[in-house]
């Protein structure tokens, strides 16, 4: 009897579960398609290439869209079964809630495992692959990807601003170049340029024109004027050699980076940082599960309009609390490891307390 009840629980979950993750997955890629259908129609970009780019952006979307439809769907239905008094009828008939619950704890136990190798492996690589085929897109169609008025990324190095472009022309440019950590950043402005591919569209060059180069040093700033000026070649060898960023590592790859005897206290917080934070949030399903279950016996509703918002105002607590932690961590003002356990340690606080009071009702 009471098998036969857990495994009804996990099929009502199921379905509401890949709903939800393929509808919000669907919400989260909207702005992704709107810019998608504007490189292919608009500016001439490969479709498979564009395709590509949206493959890539969706790993790191499962990492936010699956806990979140996870705690849609318990909700859902648990509020149903509250709504409709069978957990009531369940527990007059000598059957624990507990076993009852049992069931969707395991499955978001093991669906937050999961998700912690999944965040670890395929996300971390999908980012750090999007970001190289990004760069590769910019260096075939570089003229493509230039907004007026908008700041455009070339390299780690350089952050670039036109107000006009008119194909690979540009006009009235404002450009960042930073060449190392101990450096100044270097402003430039002029007043004209032109980006364009060379070598078969393996290199990206960018020439400016009539302009000024202004350096800060020693508490002073050099300006120097210029008739033409080039930004260092972007090729396929940039592209091949990028460095991943520490959101890219894996946790293998976050241990050996902590042990470098030269790095600077800056950076292995936040090593240290990234490592707590991908453990502590992989673990938000299970934490979602243990929430959600309680407010669903405890609200009494099972409308898919009230779950989806108790869901989402439940994650959006989460991920705040997550906001300040990494920011508590960054500032050096709390430890990495207790900052980022911190947002979980809060939820299954209050998750215990509201599943005494359910199991009570």
């Amino acid at each position: 009897k009471i098998k036969i009840l857990q495994r009804y629980i996990l099929q009502e979950c199921w379905l509401p579960f890949l709903v939800c993750t393929i509808t919000l997955t669907f919400i989260f890629l909207a702005g992704y398609l709107v810019r998608a259908a504007d490189f292919i129609i608009g500016r001439g970009i490969p479709l498979w290439d564009t395709c590509y780019v949206l493959i890539l952006a969706l790993p790191e979307m499962f990492s936010y869209t699956v806990p979140m439809s996870l705690l849609t769907a318990v909700i859902l239905v648990f509020g149903g079964l509250s709504q409709n008094n069978e957990i009531r009828a369940m527990k007059s008939s000598g059957v624990n809630p507990i076993l009852i619950m049992t069931p969707a704890f395991l499955a978001a136990l093991v669906l937050s495992l999961s998700m912690f190798v999944f965040n670890d492996q395929v996300a971390t690589y999908s980012g750090y692959k999007l970001r190289k085929v990004s760069k590769e897109i910019l260096i075939k169609h570089p003229a493509a990807l230039i907004e007026p008025g908008r700041f455009v990324k070339l390299s780690d190095s350089i952050v670039f601003l036109t107000k006009e472009r008119d194909g690979n022309k540009m006009r009235d440019i404002i450009a960042y170049e930073n060449e190392g950590p101990e450096k100044p950043v270097r402003t430039i402005m002029a007043e004209r340029g032109e980006i364009f591919s060379q070598n078969k569209n393996s290199e990206l060059k960018i020439k400016l024109y009539d302009g000024s180069v202004s350096d800060s040093q020693d508490a002073s700033v050099q300006s120097i004027q210029f008739k033409t000026y080039e930004f260092p070649t972007l090729g396929s060898d940039d592209v091949r050699l990028m460095k991943k960023k520490v959101r890219e590592f894996t946790l293998a790859e976050m241990l050996l980076k902590s042990q470098e005897k030269d790095l600077s206290k800056k950076d292995r917080r936040e090593v240290w940082g990234s490592f707590h934070q991908r453990i502590a949030f992989a673990f938000g399903c299970f934490i979602f599960v243990f929430l959600g279950i309680p407010i669903a016996v405890l609200v009494h509703r099972g409308e898919v309009v009230v779950s989806f918002g108790i869901s989402m105002i439940a994650t959006s607590f989460y991920y705040i609390l997550f906001v300040g932690a990494k920011t508590m961590a960054v500032s050096a003002s709390v430890p990495p490891l207790f900052a980022f356990w911190v947002p979980n340690a809060v939820l299954l606080f209050i998750g215990s307390r509201l599943l005494r009071r359910s199991l009570m009702a």
